[in-house]
């Protein structure tokens, strides 16, 4: 093999008349025969495809070969694959990550002869296979076949497929020009390279997930345009059953569907309190068992699926801070046991602009994606000292609460100044390429958020406090009338080619949380003057949603829902009377 191959310990295959190989020239590098080849070490696990023929089932998932033979593992494809060597996405094994205290103890050091190996195999049935990826890393392979609902898998993706009556080619061709660019969880030459053999070889809930978000650009493909629309309501109730399925046998792209279905979930399900499950916890805990919260920099799997396991980690961990945020929720993904490395450039392969008209810019996108995991590292620092429930215990008995708050947000506030500040040109709301789709609305909407929020907490902080400073007064009620009038504006000021790119899927709960922060200004307005300015700006903010909403920016649609929806307070007993005054407003004795 090349130096490169051999140091990634991956196949090196050279095409026909090429005097590079194939890994070399997707990651674009050199391929040369310049060291020495390294002594061969005796594997502690030995995975011939003898052995996995005796361990396989009678029922076998075969990848489809254009002869038409089959293989059931993707080491034993003919030719090249970028597939080959993949840890987390296997064909019919998936995997689970190994602690420290892991029974059987893989870590102790003890060393297992081969022959021992193959004897326990006729002795004893119960045994693990392990690979590790790195020292200090291994995984426990386990067998798809010998989980609950595994026959189900087959019936369920072809039952997607036919849902797409065949538009599957076109709607994975519209979800790469629009959606990717802007939320790159997939590997899109993996994507392609096994679609272009069967759409079996998927987890079910991924391929109707790429089908669900590509149908809601529908109208950006010339030849869809012109069909009838397929069944989206079947197609997300097969997702989110086959996902709960899928779950038994997690793998990568398990958590690529759950993160995606988020997004349409959120966007495009009707009533925002109809949701079908929690998924964000479901989807942490099934990532621990994969190891996504671990830096898998120097581990023994393909380059490709370092970058991979990265994007798909921080759209995890961003999820989850703003899950946390927007529905009040505790984080699921502690600081000290976040160790992935920060994204790079080089953790995003896809670099190919598409020139239709209509699509997403890939650069653009994936500037956007790297500024919103930086957003979420402030983000989860100011739900742990601001927002959490040690935090607000802690506030609640400072004798001021006001300056004790101020002394808390000064530092996030100085880091998100900074994050604004180091936002690159391209990230700017009017700098949008002709006829392409930009999501930066996205990260500047999750932004303004953040901010609002800190200021919220301010304004109830000086409500609740009495006889506060003139000077303190004035002064947190113009910053926070500054973070108003800025959210408001922006959502007033979106073009079409922000309204009709992608948004990610806190963005409906953000529009509410906004016009939520106006009612607050203007219940606590000083003067008649400027309760009527608040009012006023109340009413422009929600005709924008609906204008805009109407204009193809369907998660404000989400947003007025969530904004109209009415609140009753329950007597707490026959002798309080009714009220419908906030208990916030007056204080409880």
């Amino acid at each position: 093999p090349c130096d490169a191959c051999r140091r990634r310990k991956s196949k090196c295959v050279t095409e026909d008349g090429s005097a590079i190989c194939v890994l070399c020239k997707f990651h674009g590098q050199q391929c040369t025969y310049l060291e020495a080849p390294q002594p061969r070490k005796r594997s502690a696990n030995p995975s011939s495809a003898a052995e996995v023929q005796v361990q396989s089932p009678t029922k076998r998932r075969f990848l489809n070969l254009k002869p038409g033979t089959g293989v059931e593992e993707y080491h034993t494809l003919p030719g090249p694959s970028l597939l080959k060597h993949t840890l987390g996405l296997q064909n019919r094994h998936h995997t689970e990550y190994l602690g420290l205290n892991a029974i059987p103890d893989v870590y102790g050091g003890q060393i297992l002869d081969p022959s021992d190996c193959a004897s326990s195999h006729t002795k004893n049935a119960l045994h693990d296979d392990v690979r590790f990826v790195h020292p200090h890393h291994a995984f426990r392979l386990l067998q798809d076949s010998q989980t609950e609902g595994y026959r189900q898998e087959q019936s369920d993706v072809d039952e997607i497929e036919a849902t797409a009556s065949g538009h599957g080619p076109h709607l994975v061709q519209l979800y790469f020009r629009i959606v990717h660019p802007s939320f790159p969880i997939l590997h899109k030459h993996v994507f392609l390279e096994k679609y272009a053999r069967s759409h079996r070889e998927f987890a079910p809930p991924l391929l109707a997930a790429v089908y669900l978000l590509a149908s809601g650009y529908w109208s950006y493909d010339e030849k869809l345009a012109k069909s009838r629309r397929i069944d989206t309501a079947a197609l997300q109730n097969l997702a989110f059953s086959a996902l709960q399925n899928t779950m038994r046998r997690p793998k990568l792209s398990t958590i690529q569907a759950g993160l995606l279905l988020s997004q349409w979930q959120k966007a495009f399900m009707g009533s925002p309190y109809e949701q079908r499950d929690r998924l964000t916890v479901q989807l942490v805990n099934l990532s621990h068992g994969l190891g996504l919260h671990l830096d898998c920099s120097y581990w023994d799997i393909p380059d490709w699926e370092i970058g991979l396991r990265r994007r798909i980690g921080w759209a995890l961990y961003m999820q989850d801070k703003w899950t946390a945020l927007l529905e009040s929720r505790p984080s699921l993904i502690s600081q000290d046991e976040w160790d992935v490395e920060e994204l790079s450039e080089i953790d995003f392969p896809d670099t190919t602009e598409d020139d239709q008209e209509g699509s997403s810019e890939v650069e653009r996108g994936r500037l956007v994606f790297q500024h919103m995991a930086r957003l979420s590292v402030i983000l989860g620092e100011i739900l742990r000292t601001i927002f959490s429930a040690r935090a607000r215990k802690v506030l609640d008995a400072a004798p001021n609460r006001l300056e004790h708050l101020l002394e808390w947000i000064k530092p996030v506030q100085i880091r998100l100044k900074e994050w604004f500040l180091t936002l690159p040109d391209s990230l700017k709301m009017d700098t949008a390429a002709s006829m392409k789709l930009s999501s930066v609305g996205y990260l500047r909407l999750s932004y303004l958020t953040v901010e609002v929020c800190m200021h919220k907490n301010l304004i109830r902080a000086l409500v609740a406090t009495d006889h506060p400073a003139p000077t303190v007064t004035q002064v947190c009620r113009s910053a926070a009338n500054e973070r108003f009038t800025n959210a408001t504006d922006f959502i007033q000021r979106l073009q079409a080619q922000h309204l009709h790119s992608f948004w990610y899927f806190a963005s409906a709960k953000c529009c509410a949380l906004i016009h939520s922060f106006g009612q607050i200004l203007a219940s606590t307005a000083l003067a008649e003057e400027e309760q009527v300015l608040y009012s006023r700006k109340l009413k422009e903010f929600k005709w924008a949603l609906k204008v805009n909403s109407e204009a193809g920016a369907s998660f404000m649609k989400q947003a007025l829902i969530l904004i109209n929806h009415s609140v009753r307070l329950i007597q707490q007993g026959p002798e309080n009377g009714t009220t419908n005054t906030s208990p916030a407003s007056v204080g409880f004795q």
